[in-house]
C-alpha cells in the first residue's frame, strides 16, 4: 500500500540543541525566573523553597521516566507541581501550579534551539511529492506556549496532526498516541512512515502497530533494552529520507 503520511518527532529530528549554555547560567536563569513569579506572588523564596527549581526537575524527571519505563501513562505535571509545593508549605492553585512550571521550563530559545539545516528543504520536498505530516512528540507539559514553539519554528502549517503525549495522556511508545495520528489523518497504520531519533519510543513504538519506521541516528541516545528493535530504515541526515524508496512518488510501504 503506498504511504500517504509521514510522522515526525521533534527534539533530535527536526530540532536540536547545538550546544547546550553552562550550567550555572540555565540555574541563575531559573532561579530569576521562579523568584520573580513567587514575587508576584507576595512569596518570599525562603528555607526550601529557595530549591523550587531543582526539587521541580528532580520530581518531574522522575516522573516521566518512571511512565516511560512502565505503563507509559503521562504524568499530569500541573497536579505534580501542586502536590510538591504543598510539601513545602505553599497553597497553590492548579492554575498557579501550571504558571510554576512554565516558569521554570525555559523556552527552546534561550538554549539556542534551531531547525536542522536541512529540515524546510526536506519538508518541502516531501510535500511536493504529496505527502502529508504529522507531529507525534513526548511533552511533559503543552498548551500554549507549545503551539507558539512550533509555530515560532515555522512548523506549525506543516502538521496536519499534533499528537502530544500530556494532551493525550499517553506517551510513545504507548499506541494510543500513534492511533491518534492516524485518526486524524485518516490513514491506516501501513499507509504512514515514522521518523524519530528513539529506537524505543518511534522505531519499536510505530512497528508496534505496522507503521514503517524510520531511525535518525544523528543524535544517537542513549537507551536500554533496544537490542531486538531493527528500524526500517536508518538515516543520519533528514535529506536522506528523501532518497528512501517509501518516501518516492508513490512510494509504497515495506
Amino acid at each position: 500500500m503506498a504511504t500517504k503520511a509521514v510522522l515526525f518527532d521533534l527534539g533530535n529530528t527536526l530540532w536540536h540543541i547545538p550546544e547546550r549554555p553552562p550550567v550555572d547560567e540555565i540555574r541563575q536563569e531559573t532561579v530569576r525566573r521562579i523568584f520573580g513569579l513567587l514575587a508576584t506572588w507576595g512569596i518570599e523564596p525562603v528555607g526550601e523553597l529557595r530549591f523550587l527549581g531543582r526539587d521541580i526537575r528532580l520530581a518531574v524527571g522522575a516522573a516521566d521516566k518512571a511512565a516511560y519505563d512502565n505503563d507509559q501513562v503521562s504524568p499530569d505535571v500541573p497536579t505534580l507541581v501542586q502536590d510538591l509545593v504543598a510539601k513545602k508549605g505553599l497553597d497553590l492553585s492548579l492554575e498557579q501550579s501550571a504558571e510554576l512550571w512554565h516558569t521554570w521550563n525555559l523556552p527552546g530559545e534561550f538554549f539556542g534551539r534551531r531547525l536542522f539545516d536541512d529540515a524546510f528543504n526536506t519538508l518541502d520536498e516531501l510535500r511536493n511529492r504529496g505527502f502529508r505530516f504529522g507531529c507525534v512528540t513526548n511533552r511533559p507539559y503543552a498548551g500554549p506556549t507549545f503551539v507558539e514553539e512550533v509555530t515560532e519554528h515555522g512548523l506549525h502549517d506543516y502538521f496536519e496532526v499534533m499528537s502530544v503525549s500530556c494532551d493525550l495522556g499517553y506517551m510513545k511508545p504507548h499506541r494510543r498516541i500513534y492511533e491518534h495520528a492516524l485518526e486524524g489523518l485518516g490513514i491506516a497504520p501501513v499507509e504512514a512512515v515514522m521518523v524519530g531519533d528513539s529506537l524505543k519510543a518511534d522505531v519499536a513504538g510505530a512497528q508496534a502497530l505496522g507503521i514503517t519506521a524510520v531511525w535518525n541516528r544523528h543524535h544517537e541516545i542513549d537507551e536500554e533494552n533496544v537490542d531486538h528493535v531493527k528500524p526500517d530504515y536508518v538515516i543520519d541526515e533528514l535529506a536522506e529520507l528523501l532518497g528512501l524508496p517509501v518516501l518516492q512518488p508513490n512510494g509504497r510501504a515495506s
